[in-house]
């Protein structure tokens, strides 16, 4: 049983040769995986619908929280899975909208398994900089190319 639970990482591949670069990407910054959006959000659902608002991000899971040092977030970045089915497109696009409106940048990279998708130190650095709270990643990326 424990050597079933040691064979399967955390991680997919492709979350973790995105976590590889973020670390890099972000020198001097903490790099959290698979982090609860209710903690994210915790303290900041005021005119968000309270008590319902924290029901309705208590299964919310964000891929990547980059931090200051001081573990103040600087952007959550999402790496796209391959489910494609309308409900997981609106909960994803409620997820998003419910970081940015609580002021937390969100950056949603495409491709789910596929490494080629995956922005190199530099661009995902490019991203989160450019990136304004209330914008969305699809409209940086369709601007970069």
């Amino acid at each position: 049983m424990i050597a079933a639970v040691i064979d399967n990482p955390l991680l997919s591949r492709a979350e973790q040769i995105l976590y590889g670069r973020l670390v890099r990407a972000f020198p001097g910054h903490v790099v959290l995986s698979q982090v609860a959006v209710s903690r994210l959000l915790a303290g900041r659902t005021a005119g968000m619908g309270g008590q319902a608002a924290g029901n309705r991000f208590k299964d919310w899971v964000a891929d990547f929280v980059v931090c200051r040092p001081d573990f103040t977030i600087v952007a959550v970045v999402e790496l796209a899975g391959s489910a494609t089915s309308r409900d997981a497109e609106r909960t994803r696009e409620r997820k998003d909208e419910s970081l940015r409106a609580a002021g937390i940048k969100v950056v949603r990279l495409p491709g789910g398994d596929a490494l080629a998708d995956i922005p190199n130190e530099s661009g995902l650095k490019a991203l989160v900089a450019a990136l304004p709270v209330n914008s969305s990643t699809a409209q940086l990326l369709r601007r970069a190319s």
